[in-house]
C-alpha cells in the first residue's frame, strides 16, 4: 500500500460529524508523511512558499552516461558541491538521480547524508516533504528564485565541512508519466486539478465535469465509515474531500449525504477562495 492509500484511508466519511473539518485539514497535513523510521522526522508544510524553504535553480539537460560506458568517461555528477567559507553548498544536478548516487558522491567528501527526490503533485514541487532531524546539524536550505508551482525546481543546502552526523531528506519533483505521487497537497491548492473550485459539497457528476474540463479525471472513490475503495459510485453523490494522486488524477471521498463543512473547513475554503480570480 503507497503512503497515498494509507493516507486517503484515514478521511472520515461519517456526514455531520463534529471533527470532521479538522479531520480533513489534519489528512493535509499528514499527506506528506512517509512511513515510519527508526529515527525522528520533521514533516514540513507543502504550502510554503519554495523560496522559504529551498533553494532552486533548474538544471535541464544534465548528461547521463550508463555505468557501462568506455572506461575513463565518469557519470555526469548528480550534486554539484562548492565550497563557500566553512560549509558546502550543495546543488542537486539531476533530479531524477537514483538516492544511491546522491548518498555516494556525499560519502566521498565525508558526509552521511541521504536523499530521496520522489514525484509529488504540483504544489509541493522543489519542497522539503520529510527530513530527520539531527541536534545541532548546522544543514541549512539555500534559497532563491522558483517559478512554482509544478517547476522544475533542484534544492540547494548549506551543509558545514565538518559535519560528522547523519541525515535523510525527502523533498518532492515532478512526476513522470505514469508515476504516482508520494507526496500531495491540497487538491485546491496553486497548481492541483481543482485550484479554484469549490468541490467540498458538490455533487461527484460536477466535480466530474471540472475535472473534465482540466484534462483530469477521478481515478477512485473512498466511501463508507472505514474509507473503503470504490471504483464508481452514483453521480448524486456529494464530494467530502479530494487526494492527488497522479497528474491527471485525484482520490475522492464521497458520500450519500451532503456534506457539513465544520466552521473552521469553512473558514478556510472561504479563504482559499478569496485568492481565486473573479468573473
Amino acid at each position: 500500500m503507497s503512503d497515498i492509500d494509507r493516507l486517503v484511508a484515514a478521511i472520515d466519511p461519517v456526514p455531520h460529524a463534529s471533527e470532521q473539518g479538522q479531520d480533513a485539514r489534519e489528512l493535509f497535513d499528514e499527506i506528506v508523511a512517509t512511513p515510519v523510521r527508526a529515527r525522528r522526522r520533521v514533516r514540513w508544510p507543502v504550502v510554503v512558499p519554495v523560496a522559504t524553504v529551498l533553494a532552486v535553480a533548474i538544471v535541464m539537460g544534465a548528461v547521463f552516461i550508463p555505468a557501462d560506458a568506455p572506461s575513463g568517461i565518469a557519470p555526469a555528477a548528480a550534486l554539484a558541491f562548492q565550497r563557500s567559507g566553512d560549509d558546502w553548498i550543495v546543488t542537486v544536478k539531476d533530479l531524477y538521480a537514483d538516492p544511491e548516487r546522491f548518498a555516494s558522491e556525499f560519502r566521498a567528501r565525508g558526509l552521511d547524508i541521504r536523499l530521496w527526490i520522489t514525484p509529488g503533485s504540483p504544489s509541493t514541487v522543489g519542497h522539503v516533504t520529510s527530513r530527520t532531524l539531527s541536534e545541532g546539524d548546522g544543514i541549512e536550505e539555500e534559497s532563491v528564485a522558483c517559478e512554482s508551482p509544478g517547476g522544475g525546481c533542484a534544492v540547494s543546502f548549506r551543509i558545514p565541512a565538518g559535519f560528522r552526523g547523519s541525515e535523510q531528506i525527502w523533498f518532492a519533483r515532478p512526476a513522470r508519466p505514469g508515476e504516482r505521487y508520494d507526496s500531495a497537497g491540497d487538491a485546491d491548492a496553486t497548481g492541483e486539478l481543482l485550484h479554484c473550485v469549490p468541490f467540498r459539497g458538490m455533487t461527484v457528476d460536477e466535480v466530474r465535469a471540472v475535472l473534465a474540463g482540466r484534462d483530469g479525471s477521478i481515478a477512485e472513490f473512498r466511501v463508507g465509515e472505514r474509507s473503503d475503495p470504490a471504483q464508481h459510485v452514483p453521480g448524486d453523490w456529494f464530494v467530502q474531500d479530494a487526494v492527488p494522486t497522479a497528474p491527471g488524477q485525484v482520490i475522492v471521498s464521497a458520500q450519500p449525504d451532503r456534506v457539513k463543512l465544520s466552521p473552521e473547513l469553512t473558514t478556510y475554503v472561504e479563504k482559499k477562495m478569496a485568492e481565486c480570480p473573479r468573473d
